[in-house]
């Protein structure tokens, strides 16, 4: 018999061993400008990645000026220094950079990619762009107006419709969390170019800023660059105010939005998260994993290839500064939409209860393990995680011991993690479809009490 018949072919193949991983070392330095330089160095190809990381969050929005964080970021390639945007596009073009430009609640990134060779020319558009926007007032009303749009758009989107609900009824009235973090109508509709260059002046200082670079350079290269395009940029971003984590509901509550004649539903299920430097980060990576961050997740499992509700369920913690978000998310058919909802419920709670079975902890362990390198095969991957450093306090050597870190979390640990930080009996179950053919389904499940929501009325 030949080796080839001998296979068993109704058993998939073991998985391969962990190939070896090396995090370069993260080597430090600080600007006379106070701007903290993080550097890692791979020289395998002749490629670099500068992102310069501005304390300008939308944590750091004037109260009334929801928006202006991600606005002014989205103004930055309309115009600066002596170039237009036309000439900005020309000028990254000609260079054969590759732009990046990010914004969320807690900071604002601005950087490129390129050959080593162009680093100088690169930075001296790098610096442009973060220190002198023109923010031209015509580009400042278009860009608004567009967004005003999108937002008009999304509504009428029911999966967009559903996450922007969840997050609005997962966080009080008051927290900036509760709202979608580009604005709402009513803050977007009023901005005004003063308002994006207050906001300007104010966060995009280096004082509390870094400068996260990876590739073929090194430190006294990065540093030399810095303080010749730099030159001149002072000042100081006070940290912004946490705002209070608390859970807006007290009991789990369904809020059904009406969008009649709906073949399906958009499912959410949410609560209040956890910072993203928080102790217990490893062992809720691997619950959240088995529970829905897989595709052979026990969520995906259950209700797309177990019951055929679903083309898929996933589940996943949005970590920030500030406690941030948990939710799992599902577009089901109508019909069996009460069942999904109870089954997801279930499938939490289980999690709670029992200690999963050790091949449901290997196999969430080694697929994480296995798929964190993938992450760092790009300068522009290695700068991320500098900046994941920078942003949140954790320490150099952190990811060259993070799967190791992650292959240490025990049945025991997830299980505990489940039970501090999931909150299946305060959960905002917000639910995007047909109100008069679901209600009575889901009040049938007595999981809490069902409210018929107006995003019009909630979403102002």
């Amino acid at each position: 018999m030949s080796a080839h018949d001998e296979l068993d072919r109704t058993r998939p193949p073991a998985p391969g061993a962990l190939r070896p991983f090396h995090f370069p070392p993260v080597q430090r330095a600080t600007l006379s400008s106070g701007l903290q330089v993080l550097l890692a160095e791979n020289h395998t190809f002749p490629l670099a990645t500068l992102d310069l990381v501005l304390p300008a969050g939308g944590l750091s929005e004037p109260e009334g000026k929801g928006g202006v964080s991600s606005l002014t970021s989205g103004l930055l390639e309309s115009g600066a220094g002596a170039r237009d945007a036309a000439e900005v596009a020309e000028r990254v073009d000609e260079l054969g950079l590759v732009l990046e430009n990010g914004n969320s609640w807690d900071t604002t990134l601005v950087g490129f990619t390129g050959l080593n060779t162009r680093l100088d020319a690169g930075m001296e558009v790098l610096a442009d762009l973060a220190i002198r926007p023109t923010f031209p007032a015509d580009e400042v009303e278009r860009i608004r107006n567009e967004r005003l749009a999108g937002l008009t758009q999304r509504r009428n989107d029911p999966g967009a419709l559903a996450d922007e609900l969840v997050t609005h009824f997962i966080f009080p009235d008051a927290h900036p969390f509760s709202r979608r973090m580009g604005g709402l109508a009513c803050t977007l509709a009023i901005l005004a170019r003063e308002d994006v260059t207050a906001f300007h002046d104010a966060h995009y200082r280096p004082g509390g800023a870094w400068l996260c670079a990876a590739g073929d350079l090194t430190l006294d290269e990065v540093v030399r660059l810095a303080e010749r395009h730099f030159a001149g940029w002072t000042g100081s971003v006070p940290a912004p105010a946490e705002p209070q984590a608390t859970n807006r509901l007290q009991q789990t509550t369904i809020l059904l939005a009406d969008r009649p004649g709906s073949v399906q539903s958009e499912v959410r299920v949410g609560h209040i998260g956890v910072p993203r430097n928080h102790p217990d980060y490893f062992a809720i990576t691997v619950l959240n994993a088995i529970l829905g961050g897989t595709f052979s997740s026990r969520l995906n499992l259950n209700l797309r290839e177990k019951l055929g509700y679903t083309y898929g369920a996933s589940s996943s913690f949005g970590m920030r500064r500030a406690p941030g978000t948990f939710h799992v998310s599902s577009a089901i058919q109508s019909e069996p939409t009460p069942h999904a909802v109870s089954e997801i419920l279930r499938d939490m709670r289980e999690v709670q209860q029992d200690l999963v079975p050790r091949e449901d902890l290997e196999n969430a362990q080694n697929y994480l393990a296995g798929v964190f390198p993938l992450g760092l095969q790009t300068t522009d991957g290695l700068s991320g995680k500098l900046s994941t450093l920078a942003v949140y306090g954790l320490p150099d050597d952190y990811f060259g011991h993070y799967r190791e870190r992650l292959l240490a979390v025990t049945r025991e640990e997830v299980r505990e993690a489940a039970r501090t930080h999931l909150m299946p009996d305060r959960a905002a179950i917000v639910i995007v479809g047909d109100a008069g053919a679901l209600r009575p389904g889901l009040e049938a499940l007595n999981a809490g009490p069902v409210q018929i929501v107006d995003p019009a009325t909630e979403l102002r």
